[in-house]
């Protein structure tokens, strides 16, 4: 049921962003100011990863004295992995989830649910927080917003072109 809700919405949320850039098009016939604004969206995007994706979540962000057993286990990863510390959030959710966001180490953030954090041991957690982490190591949410930002534009190229010509392009014969 959860997958399905995540697929449905996946496609709703693709379907405005296709719409919107449509829309765009066609209010300002000019695909290079469609781009500087994929651009100036792809830009926020990333700048403001993280407190989009707290958002969206309803994640806050916890002191060591609200949360000692949470920063204790990120604080041991860390100094094993030896890379800065992310900020540590809690989404007061049921459902069991956790997820690194943030432009690079230096702007990360970590959150879990109170969902998981009530069913996981401690050695569990520890398990859940180190795959985290790596995706803070590897810088993979910047990775993925640059790589959607280029599917994006090639899309916009191509559908440009597509309405261009469906819509009364350059006519050879003449």
């Amino acid at each position: 049921q959860l997958t399905a809700r995540m697929v449905v919405t996946m496609f709703l949320l693709g379907l405005v962003y296709v719409a919107f850039i449509a829309a765009l098009i066609v209010l300002l016939k000019s695909v290079v100011l469609v781009i500087v604004i994929a651009a100036g969206l792809l830009v926020a995007q990333f700048w403001f990863s993280d407190r989009i994706a707290l958002y969206s979540m309803h994640g806050h962000l916890v002191s060591r004295e609200e949360q000692p057993e949470l920063h204790g286990v990120i604080d041991r990863l860390c100094a094993t992995a030896d890379m800065p510390k992310p900020q540590v959030a809690i989404s007061e959710m049921d459902l069991p989830n956790a997820f690194a966001t943030g432009r690079n180490a230096d702007h990360a953030v970590v959150c879990v649910t109170t969902g998981l954090l009530r069913r996981l041991e401690t050695d569990e957690l520890e398990g859940v927080l180190a795959h985290e982490l790596s995706h803070v190591a590897h810088r993979d949410v910047a990775v993925i917003t640059i790589a959607s930002f280029l599917g994006v534009i090639a899309g916009l190229i191509v559908r440009f072109a597509f309405y261009s010509q469906l819509f009364g392009g350059r006519n050879d014969r003449d």
